[in-house]
């Protein structure tokens, strides 16, 4: 089918640069408490910084429900990608609308101390935050102030107030109700990552839902959107197995199957981890590192995440039960499983090169993590690099410009190391005159990328005659 392209330029150039695309970028799915920061936003937010993104999507430690189900999960992800393992950027796109997603609390007694009362931090600054003394109505920034801190809304009493020395208050209040969103809307939110080319002029390589990718659903959406972003973006689906279903490392296989976690388009994560007191989905973990490898090897993906240190302290179930991985037991996670996991050996560190679809699909360009997002890349990288020229005359100029073009990129990555070779050509016989005549004309890349090093066998052998040359000197 003819994809017609949107921009063309006269440009008279016969080499074009070639433009990396990006790599290593998650679209985190999920809620933050916008309410305490600059407020719902409606569409991807390209954020670099911890700062930026408490600033945008204000942030609390709660990151579920008592039942353990997804609240502030945006959160998590912010933690983890910026102040646990300090990369950047990432793109975020937030669930929770504070004009929406509410519910009214009745008005009721609150003690003033030091001229503050304090309120739960899901409590939102609305027009329905209502503060009396006695029969007073309090005027916001009048009679009092309002801030969010520690894990709180403080209402604070200004001295220029009548009511300063007020001992008690009386306030109703809205409160941040997210019973409302659910997985279907998590589903729709996938989408949302079709805007991110022009809303934050980059195209993410990653998507994870923290807490809600172990719905089957939410991650058959992921998964299925992840090679087709703007009809012409590939990524990964980072998404998580439900720890209460794989409650042992025996039934992860089980859990994968049957839920249908078998994508190339996944990487597949289990169990959960923590650190410290914070419980962490592997997803985000794994998608931090992924943007940390992936950026120390100047921005090419081609060094599998696999056995590169993590900063936590443990690997547990959802309940908070300790996974004490030997290593056989993460091998049959990692490798007959294909699954990604955690273990502690010479310290933690992420364990398993594979994606969903292993074992059952053994082509070494689709099963491991890093050879698949080489391949990713490599049509990324094609589409950032020469969309501008879709609709100039298809002439043997333009034609020899970009395999030019592509095959000195291609050479280079080689000479880095990075491919083991690569090269891009038109071919006659795939290019019928039939096609030609409707302005489509077609060209073959071959290239290779590292495989990881999973095994390295050493063998050692008792040399007789070496015992008896030192016993004979």
């Amino acid at each position: 089918m003819l994809r017609h392209g949107i921009n063309t330029y006269k440009d008279t150039e016969d080499v074009f640069t070639v433009q990396s695309a990006a790599v290593g970028i998650p679209f985190y799915i999920g809620a933050w408490p916008c309410h305490m920061g600059r407020g719902y936003a409606g569409k991807p937010q390209y954020v670099k910084k911890y700062g930026e993104a408490k600033d945008l999507g204000g942030y609390s430690d709660e990151w579920r429900n008592a039942d353990g189900s997804p609240k502030w999960s945006l959160c998590q992800a912010v933690y983890a990608h910026f102040a646990l393992m300090g990369v950047s950027p990432a793109i975020f796109y937030n669930l929770y609308n504070p004009e929406e997603h509410k519910k009214a609390v009745p008005a009721d007694v609150f003690e003033v101390a030091d001229y503050v009362v304090r309120l739960p931090a899901d409590a939102i600054v609305n027009d329905n935050l209502v503060v009396k003394a006695d029969d007073t109505t309090l005027v916001k920034g009048v009679d009092y102030e309002t801030y969010y801190q520690n894990g709180a809304l403080y209402i604070e009493l200004l001295d220029s107030s009548v009511s300063y020395d007020a001992t008690v208050l009386t306030i109703g209040y809205d409160i941040a109700d997210l019973s409302g969103i659910t997985a279907e809307d998590v589903e729709l939110a996938v989408e949302e990552i079709e805007k991110c080319r022009s809303v934050c002029r980059v195209v993410p390589d990653l998507i994870c839902a923290p807490g809600w990718s172990k719905n089957p659903i939410v991650a058959a959406v992921m998964a299925a959107k992840a090679p087709s972003i703007n009809t012409v973006f590939r990524a990964k689906a980072v998404v998580d197995l439900d720890t209460t279903v794989a409650t042992d490392f025996t039934k992860v296989l089980s859990a994968k199957n049957d839920n249908g976690y078998t994508s190339e388009d996944m990487i597949v994560c289990w169990p959960m981890v923590k650190k410290g007191d914070m419980l962490f989905d592997l997803s985000v973990i794994i998608c931090a590192l992924i943007a940390k490898v992936d950026s120390g090897n100047g921005n090419c993906p081609y060094e599998s995440p696999s056995n590169k240190e993590i900063p936590i302290s443990g690997a547990v179930l959802a309940d908070g039960t300790e996974v004490n991985l030997s290593l056989p037991d993460a091998d049959t996670v990692s490798v007959a499983d294909g699954v990604v996991t955690a273990i502690n050996f010479y310290g933690w560190v992420l364990w398993g090169n594979y994606l969903g679809c292993y074992p059952k699909n053994d082509h070494v360009e689709r099963k491991f993590i890093c050879t698949n997002r080489v391949q990713d890349w490599i049509c990324n990288t094609f589409v950032a690099t020469y969309w501008r020229f879709v609709d100039r005359p298809i002439t043997t100029a333009l034609r020899d410009a970009i395999t030019l073009s592509f095959n000195t990129w291609l050479n280079g990555l080689t000479a880095e190391h990075k491919l083991y070779g690569g090269k891009i050509e038109y071919i006659t016989e795939l290019n019928p005159v039939t096609n030609l005549q409707d302005g489509i004309f077609r060209l073959d890349t071959t290239a290779a990328s590292p495989v990881p090093a999973q095994q390295i066998d050493m063998h050692v052998t008792y040399s007789l005659d070496m015992l008896e040359a030192a016993m004979s000197s």
